[in-house]
C-alpha cells in the first residue's frame, strides 16, 4: 500500500486587516473641515472619504460627511453616513442629529422621530435633537410649518383649514384647538 506523496504544508496567507492610518487621517480631516468652513462641501466630501480610507473606525468622519451631503441636499448619502456613524458609535448624540436630519428630509418621519428619541436617552437636553424630535413629530401629522421653508414669522403662512385637518390626525392638536 503506497500513499501519495503530501503537499508541503503552506499556510494559506490572508490579508491583514489595515491598520489605521490615524495620522493621515487627521490631516485629511482638518482640509475637510477647512472646506466645510468655506461652504465648498464637495472639496470637504473628498477630504473625509480620504480619512475614512486611512481610518474607518472613526465616526466623526462619517458623521461630517453626513453634514455635507444633507448641505448638498443630497440626503440619501447624508443617512448612509449618519447610520454608519451610530452604528461606530451608538453612545454618541450627535451621530443621531446627523441620521434623524437625513430621515427627516427623506420624509421618513416615523424613522426620524424613532431616531431622535435614541439620541435623546443619550443626551435628554440637546437642543438640535429636540428640535428635530419636534419637527418630524409635526412634519408626520402634517403641521403647518412644520415643512420645508417654515412658518415664516409668528403666524407667516397660517393655514387654519390645513391645522383643521391636522388635527384630525392628531389628538394632540386637537386637544390643544378645544376651548377649555
Amino acid at each position: 500500500f503506497i500513499l501519495p506523496p503530501r503537499a508541503p504544508c503552506v499556510a494559506r496567507a490572508r490579508p491583514l486587516p489595515k491598520m489605521p492610518d490615524r495620522e493621515k487621517a487627521a490631516e485629511c480631516k482638518a482640509k475637510g473641515n477647512a472646506a466645510f468652513q468655506a461652504k465648498d462641501f464637495k472639496e470637504a466630501i473628498k477630504h473625509f472619504t480620504e480619512a475614512i480610507s486611512h481610518d474607518p473606525t472613526d465616526h466623526v468622519f462619517f458623521s461630517n460627511r453626513s453634514a455635507c451631503y444633507a448641505s448638498l441636499e443630497q440626503y440619501e448619502k447624508a443617512l448612509e453616513d449618519g447610520s454608519e456613524c451610530v452604528k461606530l458609535k451608538p453612545d454618541w448624540p450627535k451621530g443621531y442629529t446627523r441620521k434623524g436630519l437625513a430621515e427627516y428630509w427623506l420624509k421618513k418621519y416615523d424613522d426620524a422621530v424613532e431616531t431622535y428619541k435614541a439620541g435623546l436617552k443619550l443626551a435628554p437636553e440637546d437642543a438640535a435633537l429636540k428640535e428635530g424630535l419636534k419637527k418630524a413629530s409635526d412634519a408626520k401629522y402634517e403641521v403647518p410649518g412644520a415643512g420645508r421653508g417654515g412658518g415664516g414669522g409668528l403666524f407667516g403662512g397660517f393655514d387654519p383649514a390645513a391645522l383643521a385637518s391636522a388635527s384630525l390626525r392628531n389628538p394632540k392638536i386637537k386637544e390643544y384647538m378645544q376651548d377649555k
